[in-house]
């Protein structure tokens, strides 16, 4: 129960927080622009780290008042969160060197060494069952771990939902061990900033008809979270933390999919020689979008995948499998990873079926491929059409006569006419239920939706290396065949032109 109210007070002073930056932003013109490599199409503000930092401030603030011994380390990372979230806004705003981002963040993780006393002083019981203790390498190691935590988390920022999504996992997931491990002062923060991320998301998610989000978390919400991550994996995987909820082996665990994918882009990018911190398309969501998945189904399957990670990395430890193992388990994942990003036109198709045996609708498709129909029916069939889906949609019905191996073929395609995708994916699901329980028993015919002829659709055109002459031929041919039926349906108005 304490718990609970915990989290909802997170929620609550994140939501409101949230709300009123958001009118406030607008008012200010302190907004995200859409174009370069951002996916978004309006302009969007970036406070959701106001709601964030508000909700970190009140955790703060409680384990203050209630939980003495934690000591001053409090207003440390109180400290540090303030700063990055005034650097992350003013990059949101002036697009500041990267340089001058790590020249900050290096500074927090000084200070979180020297004043908050938080640092990785071992790796854990690596060799021969005994603590591999870091030295003089602490230091740098901490720094290193410092920044590579705010910057996967601010990498991974690419779609409505994901770092909050991955966030809420991975605070979930350390509440979890801080709690068994007996520690209330921590336990009671991190539940307090996991409803605070939930706040935020009420306005970032896409969900009950919501299409865009209200609101970005900006480099202001991920370097605070990034920094939390790493304060809280720092301090309770050491021996020098008050409890040791963790082995730091496990810390990679349940920071897998941000730091998985932070290190693959990177090394793709410098594997292809171009600069590691040059923006590209080839994250992991970004390679689900591209496979036809809905920006909230990639979120919820990139959640699902670490919360797998992170209980993998809890039930090893918990089970007393040897950490080297773990580490071993950890670096093969990841090797499999990068093999696989690596080869991006081999894993967009592969995703490109899962997402079909998953009977999604692809984001991607913009109407639906009948084949099989005889040429004698066409007409009646586009009759159906006009009568079943011509009151509730706009379409266009191409019906053609195509030459095989083994005679005359028929096959239509059912064009959706609209620019929103959303309502695109809802109405062709729906006219492909239709269509199967008017048709779909019929002998020979075939129901699916049809995508777009582009090249980003093509496993064969993609950044790899070939020769000129490898897979030359094309499997889908470019041209059509003869129309030999035509039907457009607009505002429940329809214009038939049949033809021999």
């Amino acid at each position: 129960m304490l718990s609970m109210s915990l989290f909802l007070l997170g929620l609550l002073v994140s939501a409101v927080a949230v709300y009123y930056s958001i009118q406030a932003s607008h008012r200010f013109g302190v907004v995200d622009q859409p174009g370069g490599h951002k996916a978004h199409d309006t302009v969007t503000p970036f406070v959701g780290g106001v709601g964030i930092l508000v909700a970190n401030l009140t955790a703060a603030y409680v384990v203050s008042q209630f939980f003495p011994a934690f000591g001053d380390r409090i207003y440390v990372l109180v400290a540090g969160l303030v700063v990055l979230f005034a650097t992350g806004f003013a990059d949101d705003i002036l697009q500041l060197n990267y340089k001058i981002r790590f020249a900050v963040q290096a500074g927090l993780g000084v200070m979180m060494v020297v004043l908050g006393g938080v640092e990785i002083s071992d790796l854990g019981r690596l060799v021969s069952g005994d603590v591999l203790s870091l030295g003089y390498l602490a230091l740098p190691i901490t720094l290193l771990a410092t920044i590579g935590a705010i910057n996967a988390l601010n990498m991974i920022d690419g779609i409505d939902g994901l770092s909050g999504s991955l966030s809420i996992v991975s605070l979930g997931l350390i509440a979890l061990a801080v709690y068994l491990a007996g520690d209330p002062a921590y336990f009671s923060l991190i539940v307090i900033v996991a409803g605070g991320v939930a706040g935020f998301l009420l306005f970032n998610l896409r969900y009950l008809g919501w299409r865009r989000a209200r609101c970005f978390m900006g480099d202001n919400g991920s370097m605070q979270l990034g920094f939390l991550f790493a304060w809280l994996l720092s301090d309770l995987s050491q021996a020098n933390a008050s409890v040791r909820a963790f082995t730091p082996i496990t810390t990679l665990w349940l920071f897998a999919v941000p730091l998985i994918d932070t290190l693959c882009v990177m090394l793709r990018r410098m594997w292809m020689g171009r600069s590691p911190f040059h923006a590209d398309r080839n994250h992991l969501h970004h390679l689900f979008l591209r496979a036809g998945f809905r920006v909230q189904d990639a979120v919820l399957v990139l959640a699902l995948m670490q919360l797998c990670f992170g209980a993998i990395g809890l039930l090893g430890m918990y089970a007393g499998v040897d950490e080297l193992v773990m580490l071993c388990a950890f670096i093969a994942v990841f090797a499999l990873c990068f093999f696989i990003v690596l080869r991006p036109w081999r894993l967009v198709p592969l995703l490109r079926r899962i997402h079909r045996l998953l009977g999604m609708t692809s984001v991607h498709a913009v109407g639906v491929h009948v084949s099989g129909l005889p040429e004698e029916r066409m007409s009646a069939f586009a009759e159906m059409l006009n009568r079943c889906i011509g009151p509730h949609v706009d379409f266009r019905f191409r019906a053609y006569r195509a030459e095989t191996e083994v005679g005359p073929s028929c096959y239509g395609v059912i064009q959706l006419l609209g620019d929103d995708q959303d309502l695109t994916q809802a109405q062709i699901s729906r006219i492909i239920a239709v269509l199967r329980r008017e048709v779909g028993r019929e002998p020979g015919v075939k129901i699916r939706q049809f995508v777009d002829r582009k090249d980003s659709h093509d496993r064969r055109v993609g950044e790899k290396y070939r020769r000129a002459d490898r897979r030359s031929g094309d499997r889908r041919a470019n041209g059509k065949g003869a129309l030999i039926y035509r039907l457009d349906s607009a505002a429940g108005e329809s214009s038939v032109m049949a033809q021999g």
